[in-house]
């Protein structure tokens, strides 16, 4: 699905995704969207993404409201993962082979007969394959916004699994780190969401191409109502739940967590929030107190009536967009440490940290019990991402992207993925 509109003389980019960034509903989207609102306030942008999910003409007119030029290309069913499966039986990445699309290609190829980019940048490493000849014009400038260290992510995972999926997870780690390590060579610049991943990755390849670029946050959209009924001893995580690491988080909260604190508090409740709820996560509504909402049209509702929100996550990259949206809706969060690596909130001043079950037991039962700690932490939480965390704030460094004095690297030939 291709769509264009007429450009002006402003700088002409490129931006790939390997997700539609419209609607703004989970994680990835929520920065590739704005993002994207970003470019297209300075700039034409050919907006490229690849489709997962089928897409509304609501998603289609707000896309062309930002783009020069769009193209939307599906890219849904068991082919990708053949896809992945053979890319890794090959010598290369499952991310390379999930993200392929000869029909993207060839819409690229078109595109760049057709017009010549000041600059290109990619969402992710997944979809870096396209930012290079033949379906880019050499002189572009490239950018890739990792977001996250990827290998990093999947090296966690394989710590985490058993045989023989930590051999395979392990053996994709280390075909990521060779790719981050050869786009640090052949693009202009490399950004990640927060100093911590920034660190990381210099700690592998060090270069002075790698830029943090934190994640904002809509602090009006998501600003509570004084007014809102708080629901008494009520605990909400909002997440993508077919999202292993999210799965993982809330089926670990309820099996060690919410028996002890369901103990204490027989009225309590746990709201699990978000689309595409695994069976197993769905079966945790069985339990008593447990709510599974499913898709919801907004989490707000969810988050404002919430006594605290919860992020037991145990593998978190960068900066949690799900921390930030409960931290503006003024609602105190209890978090593990791994979501806080990227993050400059003060545990106690901000929010809680918690990591054993006692310290998740007994920081949930202070805010549980005292509605004017949930007050105070919550109004600090607030104001600390209206200070640090503006989306506008936070992309300002993508101005020189923007920069049409920046050279251009000269690519390598081949980038493998």
């Amino acid at each position: 699905m291709i769509m264009e509109r007429r450009s002006g003389t402003r700088p002409r980019v490129l931006y790939v995704t390997h997700r539609v960034p419209f609607p703004p509903d989970r994680g990835d989207r929520i920065r590739t969207w704005n993002v994207l609102k970003f470019l297209a306030a300075r700039a034409d942008v050919d907006l490229a993404c690849l489709a997962d999910e089928p897409v509304s003409q609501q998603q289609l007119a707000e896309l062309t409201r930002v783009s020069a030029r769009l193209a939307v290309v599906p890219h849904s069913g068991k082919g990708r993962y053949v896809r992945g499966l053979l890319s890794m039986m090959t010598g290369r990445s499952i991310t390379a082979g999930l993200f392929h699309s000869a029909e993207l290609e060839q819409i690229l190829m078109k595109w760049r007969y057709e017009q010549t980019w000041d600059a290109v940048i990619a969402s992710s490493s997944g979809v870096a394959q396209y930012l290079f000849e033949p379906f880019v014009n050499p002189g572009a400038r490239r950018w890739v916004d990792l977001i996250d260290v990827d290998s990093q992510k999947w090296q966690d995972y394989s710590r985490a699994a058993r045989f023989p999926m930590n051999l395979v997870y392990r053996t994709e780690a280390w075909q990521l780190r060779s790719l981050e390590k050869q786009l640090a060579r052949s693009c202009n610049r490399l950004l990640v969401v927060s100093d911590a991943e920034r660190e990381l990755f210099r700690s592998f390849c060090p270069t002075d191409k790698i830029e943090a670029i934190g994640n904002g946050v809509d602090a009006v959209h998501f600003a509570g109502c004084p007014l809102t009924p708080i629901v008494p001893r009520s605990c909400t995580f909002v997440g993508v739940m077919n999202y292993k690491p999210n799965a993982d988080a809330v089926l670990w909260f309820a099996d060690n967590v919410w028996p002890v604190l369901r103990e204490r508090y027989p009225d309590a409740q746990f709201r699990i929030v978000g689309k595409s709820p695994t069976e197993e996560v769905m079966a945790l509504g069985q339990r008593p107190g447990i709510h599974v909402t499913g898709s919801v049209p907004d989490v707000r509702s969810w988050l404002h009536s919430s006594s605290c929100v919860v992020v037991p996550l145990h593998i978190a990259r960068g900066v949690q967009n799900k921390v930030l949206e409960a931290m503006a809706a003024g609602r105190p969060v209890v978090c593990s440490p791994a979501p806080l690596k990227g993050l400059q909130a003060e545990p106690g001043l901000h929010l809680l940290k918690a990591d054993q079950v006692n310290e998740w037991v007994r920081q949930i039962s202070r805010l549980f019990e005292d509605t004017a700690l949930q007050q105070e932490i919550g109004m600090a939480a607030a104001a600390f991402v209206q200070l640090h965390h503006s989306w506008n704030q936070c992309l300002m460094p993508l101005e020189e992207f923007l920069a049409s004095d920046q050279a251009a690297v000269e690519p390598e030939r081949q980038v493998a993925t």
